[in-house]
């Protein structure tokens, strides 16, 4: 974990005339503050994202996905109840972790659909690295599950 933090920390995305790092951080995230998060939401946080958050801090890569403390919250409706929300996209959508097993899912705002992306907190982030950041592109080519009452399980 520790390498592909340093992987994302040192990485530059190039502009017109000068480059700029990929993460643009935002606010320390202590010790403190990721024991009181998860005392808020009466659950353990994902050891790879305490670690991320420990390195880091609370920032965006590559000004798409957005981690802030105020984002953890845990959805109380649907089938992703009691899932943690612990990042936003530039879009609004929400990414969550399942607390039984660590897996890491695409919330969509606009869609009432969701979609698994990887299988741990430290696996997404390689999976971002190796799609050169591009969060958007990799968001449309998740195959998402429609999350209502009559669709349940049904790919849309």
């Amino acid at each position: 974990m520790q390498n592909t933090i340093k992987i994302i920390l040192s990485a530059k995305r190039r502009s017109f005339l000068t480059s700029k790092p990929v993460f643009h951080y935002h606010a320390p995230a202590t010790e403190m503050d990721l024991f009181m998060t998860a005392r808020r939401l009466d659950c353990k946080l994902m050891v790879g994202l305490c670690q991320w958050l420990r390195a880091a801090g609370y920032g965006d890569i590559n000004d798409m996905l957005i981690f802030r403390d105020e984002y953890f919250s845990t959805i109380t409706q649907g089938a992703l109840t009691g899932f943690i929300t612990f990042a936003h996209d530039e879009a609004g959508n929400a990414y969550a972790f399942k607390p039984q097993d660590g897996g890491i899912y695409f919330v969509s705002m606009y869609e009432n659909a969701y979609a698994r992306m990887a299988d741990d907190f430290h696996a997404f982030l390689q999976e971002l690295i190796r799609r050169d950041y591009n969060l958007a592109q990799w968001r449309e080519s998740l195959k998402m599950i429609r999350d209502d009452p009559e669709a349940t399980g049904k790919e849309s």
